[in-house]
């Protein structure tokens, strides 16, 4: 469920109860209730609303953090210098400056990387 759609169903129950509250739309508040609700369930079968929220989802980074693939990639790379760098560890003889060198750029990219991830609060170039 997209992060936004509590302040979208806010929104729409507000834009529907100032309608309903008119002059000339007489209907009481749990008429009200029941349009808005009605409304909603509409509004979330709409391709074009999905599309909506996933868009803005994104420009504002809030998609789960398992549909971010920056932070998918990120935990691949960290997962792949981890095992690499415990391999080279567990076999008793020390790892060579190149191999060492490889697997702790590996995890201190994919840490900054995750790290900006997390911390970032919109997109590059939005």
């Amino acid at each position: 469920m997209s992060a936004n759609v509590p302040t979208l169903t806010r929104a729409v129950r507000d834009a529907v109860r100032a309608a309903l509250r008119m002059p000339g739309n007489g209907t009481a508040g749990t008429e009200a209730e029941r349009i808005a609700g009605q409304v909603l369930s509409e509004l979330s079968r709409q391709p074009a609303v999905r599309d909506a929220l996933a868009r803005l989802d994104h420009r504002t980074n809030a998609e789960p953090w398992y549909q971010s693939r920056v932070t998918l990639g990120a935990l691949v790379a960290l997962v792949g210098g981890l095992y690499a760098l415990a391999l080279d560890i567990a076999d008793g003889s020390p790892p060579s400056v190149e191999a060492l060198t490889s697997q702790l750029t590996a995890i201190l990219g994919a840490v900054t990387v995750l790290y900006g991830r997390w911390r970032a609060r919109k997109p590059l170039g939005g």
